[in-house]
């Protein structure tokens, strides 16, 4: 009878991630920064990227910091996001549990 508690528990374990892993990818995070334009979802796949004609006329040093930059600040973004729908996955274990 336990063996079969376990298995239910993991069953619903097993759904519980695929429905944040459709939490993540359709949880979209944006990033303008001086000319570019990221968009990506919060399992960290990128939707998007976009660099403005205007930052193009630039020297190859100064599109280069701007795209750095770009991505650090999508990066954070992208774990802030993931670091949010985790401790709401916590929450919700702590309730089973």
């Amino acid at each position: 009878m336990e063996l079969f508690k376990m298995a239910k528990e993991a069953f619903s374990m097993r759904s519980k991630m695929n429905q944040i892993d459709k939490k993540l990818k359709s949880k979209i995070v944006n990033v303008e920064h001086k000319g570019i334009k990221i968009q990506a979802n919060a399992k960290n796949e990128f939707i998007s990227f976009i660099i403005s004609e205007e930052l193009l006329k630039e020297k190859k040093n100064k599109i280069e910091k701007c795209i750095m930059s770009a991505l650090e600040e999508i990066n954070k973004k992208v774990h802030n996001a993931m670091t949010e729908e985790a401790r709401n996955l916590s929450l919700d274990m702590k309730k089973i549990l």
